[in-house]
């Protein structure tokens, strides 16, 4: 039991930090009210869906420690590379994909290796969770999974119309998502 609230305490910690971070970030170039709608949307329907019956399934945890242990150091590394990136993006971070006012194309840190390692960390963070926690983590896992994967390339996108010159080389010289495959 103390690895879920452990879970739980990470995550409400992470929210914490992400939604204090969004303070003084540059505005964006326009609204994007559906995106935001859409993301909340995913995460209390993942919150909502393990109770109903069909879906009892998935409400699996507690499980071994040895296996909680993993997935809670999971959770953690995960974490751990969403804020770093997300620390190194600054100010041109936004919670929805859209251009930004002196927008920048960030290329340190994780964005070395990956185009998208804030996405990383959050489906990684999800994958521990889900292992120890199962339940709400698990359709957090596969919604987030669908809506980054979709951000993935309307972001990749937007890039290359900010950045014609610099960023279908840093395309080229980087992973999107995962490190040496995609």
């Amino acid at each position: 039991m103390a690895f879920i609230w452990f879970i739980y305490a990470a995550w409400l910690l992470l929210i914490v930090y992400l939604t204090v971070q969004a303070i003084g970030v540059k505005p964006d170039t326009e609204p994007h009210l559906l995106q935001s709608f859409g993301l909340m949307f995913a995460m209390i329907a993942a919150f909502l869906l393990p109770r109903l019956p069909l879906f009892a399934f998935v409400n699996f945890a507690p499980v071994n420690p040895v296996v909680s242990s993993i997935g809670a150091v999971l959770a953690v590394a995960g974490m751990a590379l969403l804020v770093w990136a997300r620390q190194i993006l600054g100010r041109n971070w936004s919670q929805t994909v859209s251009a930004k006012q002196d927008h920048e194309l960030v290329t340190s840190g994780p964005y070395r290796l990956l185009r998208h390692p804030m996405y990383t960390g959050g489906l990684l963070a999800c994958i521990g969770s889900a292992i120890v926690v199962g339940g709400p983590f698990v359709f957090l896992l596969v919604l987030l999974g669908a809506i980054f994967i979709w951000r993935v390339g309307a972001e990749d996108r937007l890039l290359a119309r900010q950045f014609p010159d610099e960023f279908p080389d840093y395309a080229r010289r980087t992973n999107a998502l995962i490190p040496f495959v995609w």
